[in-house]
């Protein structure tokens, strides 16, 4: 049990480390801040990263699994104590930054009172009455539908992450994710018998499968920290790759909606009806919604619910550099055709667009 919350702590401390000092980092060239929703979201793409280098350089050798527990072990190390180092030396400078900016706008704010004359009319007191009573009332009525709304979205989030924790709808038809993983605990050794059969592979293993990193991540962490693989699978993982795509539709909100007088109704309001596509996902097979809530440890689900809100995040932010992420991570989990999947086309479907509008602005400017 001990071991299971430390795993959880690493966890959480690994995902928003990382993803923050990669979001300080973008925010230096773009001046855009960094929220906790956006920094653990990537974080987690993060993990997968890391947890790809150690397993692409074990299965290209010897496949031993201790090795990569090994591997991983010296690369997260050496990983962490960098990003916490970057983090430190980026909160600082971006500290700095914000301190200049202060100063230059109540410098901007003084000179604008001192030069601007303002100017007061003087009305009747009944329309002053009138006017107050009705926007008093407009105000009670929007502040009722936003907490309505943001309730909705919390009581909604908790009940899908109980869910999928306690796994109520857990539903592993089609995914040999666990079987794997008990096959690499059981052997020892990586992709040298079928974990359904038990028997040695007779034709051996085609190497773009052997690269995908999900079952040796997920052995590597039931070896280091003792927990049993069913329950790291359907209950520790699900919830933390659940919440890093909730996370990551917050953030996606957040970017859809900033700036408006209704922001928090309207971002509530967004989250709500992700996790009721969800829900509605759940009644069928075939839908790819379906995995969220039946095998979220899935690389599909991790794919649909965590990849594909963090790109269209990083694209809208204008993060291109760091939308190469998620794209790449879904190279390293997902069986794709040459590296080709979802993905890359919403990026370059996304690029395309962007040119396209450029271009008609240019054309009409002209």
């Amino acid at each position: 049990m001990a071991k299971t919350v430390v795993l959880i702590l690493f966890l959480v401390i690994v995902a928003f480390f990382s993803g923050r000092t990669l979001m300080l980092a973008s925010g230096l060239v773009s001046g855009k801040k960094a929220d906790f929703f956006s920094s653990f979201s990537l974080g987690a793409l993060v993990i997968i990263c890391i947890s790809f280098a150690s397993h692409f350089v074990t299965v290209m050798g010897s496949s031993l699994l201790s090795d990569e527990k090994r591997l991983c072990g010296i690369i997260m190390v050496a990983f962490m104590s960098v990003s916490y180092f970057a983090f430190v030396i980026l909160t600082l400078i971006t500290g700095s930054r914000k301190v200049d900016s202060g100063e230059m706008k109540n410098v901007l704010a003084d000179e604008k009172k001192t030069d601007v004359k303002m100017t007061e009319e003087d009305a009747s007191v009944e329309s002053t009455h009138e006017e107050s009573d009705t926007g008093m009332k407009l105000s009670e009525n929007k502040n009722s539908s936003t907490w309505i709304f943001f309730s909705l979205a919390v009581i909604l989030s908790f009940i899908c992450f109980v869910t999928i924790v306690w796994g109520v709808r857990t539903n592993s038809i089609g995914d040999e994710t666990l079987e794997t993983v008990v096959n690499f605990l059981d052997k020892g050794e990586m992709y040298g018998t079928d974990p359904l059969t038990g028997m040695p592979y007779r034709e051996g293993i085609p190497n773009k499968q052997k690269i995908l990193c999900i079952p040796g991540m997920y052995a590597v962490m039931c070896e280091a920290f003792g927990t049993p693989p069913r329950l790291l699978l359907e209950s520790l993982m699900s919830g933390f790759w659940f919440l890093s795509g909730l996370f990551a539709f917050v953030a996606l909100s957040g970017v859809l909606f900033k700036g408006r007088k209704d922001e928090l109704f309207v971002r509530s309001a967004f989250v709500s009806c992700a996790i009721l596509f969800v829900y509605a996902s759940d009644l069928s097979l075939y839908s790819q919604g379906f995995a969220v809530f039946s095998a979220m440890w899935s690389p599909n689900a991790i794919r649909i619910w965590l990849l594909v809100p963090v790109l269209l995040f990083l694209l809208m932010d204008r993060k291109y550099v760091l939308a190469f992420l998620p794209v790449m991570c879904e190279v390293f989990i997902c069986r794709t055709t040459y590296g080709i999947g979802f993905l890359p086309f919403i990026y370059a479907g996304w690029v395309i667009v962007c040119l396209a509008g450029r271009r008609l602005a240019c054309s009409k400017a002209s």
